[in-house]
């Protein structure tokens, strides 16, 4: 996507994702990016794909972690829609998962984020919602990156959803019952990523290049319940 952007000012293209995250996440929307000087998509352009293809026959050949990782972006997805869709991605099966249903999973998950960026498609403001649990996660990202201990995109998002449902707890009265089902959710299948008082200011520093801040404030997504942005 990005190469097809800059090449000759901008050609079409077309995305046929073939892994979960790239499904529901990297292929729709418009955003393109590459890594650069160790922080994530940190060089990119808006620009849309011609068309996207979604066909659930890919991932059957996926492996369990990246699976994992393309449904953490789809949990992130439920927790911005409504708590019908929460619930029922908290129940899937997605160790086992029968794919028939997960097709139909994958195309609500994309229409929340298409809804989404129709109404703000160079992320002006409500497409910022987009980046719960981002924030956090890209500098998981990093510090994992910097230290050769490199994590999946949707596990250090996961990661960083609980870090920033802990915020909206404290901040914005999220209800503790629904952090808490999210936590033992993302411990069972994400486990943990482990990090001291010794990180501290690196991750900082890293959430202070996050593209939605404004002068010195870092910005957070954050949610005063399921759907309430």
């Amino acid at each position: 996507g990005f190469a097809a952007s800059t090449f000759k000012r901008g050609m079409a293209y077309i995305n046929i994702p073939t892994t979960l995250l790239s499904q529901v996440d990297a292929s729709v929307g418009g955003k393109t990016g590459i890594n650069f000087g160790g922080l994530k998509n940190e060089i990119g352009v808006f620009s849309c794909a011609r068309s996207v293809v979604l066909n659930s026959i890919f991932l059957r050949t996926l492996d369990y972690d990246n699976l994992l990782s393309g449904y953490a972006e789809m949990l992130k997805h439920g927790l911005l829609s409504d708590e019908g869709h929460w619930s029922e991605l908290l129940h899937f099966d997605i160790a086992q998962p029968n794919f028939k249903t997960l097709q139909q999973l994958v195309a609500k998950s994309v229409c929340i984020k298409e809804n989404i960026v129709e109404q703000d498609p160079t992320e002006t403001s409500i497409r910022k919602a987009l980046n719960l649990g981002h924030t956090a996660g890209h500098a998981i990202e990093s510090l994992a990156l910097q230290e050769r201990r490199t994590v999946l995109h949707g596990y250090a998002v996961a990661w960083g959803l609980i870090m920033e449902l802990y915020l909206s707890a404290r901040k914005c009265n999220f209800p503790a019952k629904k952090l808490h089902q999210m936590e033992e959710y993302v411990k069972e299948h994400y486990g943990k990523f482990y990090y001291d008082c010794k990180h501290y200011e690196m991750l900082y520093n890293f959430m202070r290049h996050d593209k939605k801040n404004q002068g010195n404030n870092i910005n957070f997504t954050l949610l005063a319940n399921i759907g309430d942005i």
